[in-house]
């Protein structure tokens, strides 16, 4: 199973776990790292390292960080391990709202970070552009590699509240 790591500048990434863990529940295997704003590279670098750690599993490290080109995600860049330990830059709460659906499910840490960027980007609506209409839902979940797409999510897979609701995950 994929671990994951919010991480950010201030106190974003503990706001976004705890958004996100009171819209779905408990998420297993998710970490928050919020680095204070004096933290030096190296001081970054330790904390960083020992939240890749106790995340890491079969699965790999997913890390999801504030913006790219900021400290917190260049210091996880010399984490990057293609296949192993994998960044998604600009998270949002629809993203973490997202990961929950995947449950338990087994994937490729590669390719859940492919579809959590697609999600992000779709997840970002301009309210003018649709003017009285609703922003595309998220869509479903992917399936596993036993399923074929467009299949039922397995039963025990999580499903996110408000998934589908305007506005929603």
């Amino acid at each position: 199973m994929i671990g994951t790591l919010i991480l950010s500048h201030g106190s974003l990434a503990d706001e976004l776990l705890t958004a996100a863990r009171t819209i779905t529940g408990e998420l297993e295997r998710f970490d928050a790292l919020s680095l204070d704003w004096s933290d030096g590279f190296d001081e970054a670098k330790t904390k960083i390292g020992a939240a890749i750690e106790r995340l890491n599993g079969d699965g790999g490290v997913l890390i999801l960080t504030d913006m790219f080109g900021g400290t917190p995600c260049n210091v996880a860049l010399t984490f990057l391990e293609p296949g192993r330990v994998e960044i998604v830059t600009g998270v949002n709460l629809p993203m973490v709202v997202r990961l929950a659906c995947l449950g338990r499910r087994e994937m490729p840490v590669a390719e859940v970070a492919g579809w959590l960027r697609e999600k992000g980007r779709s997840s970002i609506c301009l309210a003018s552009d649709i003017q009285g209409q609703r922003c595309p839902p998220p869509g479903p979940c992917p399936p596993p590699a036993a399923e074929t797409a467009g299949a039922a999510a397995p039963a025990g897979a999580a499903t996110p509240v408000g998934a589908g609701r305007e506005g929603g995950g």
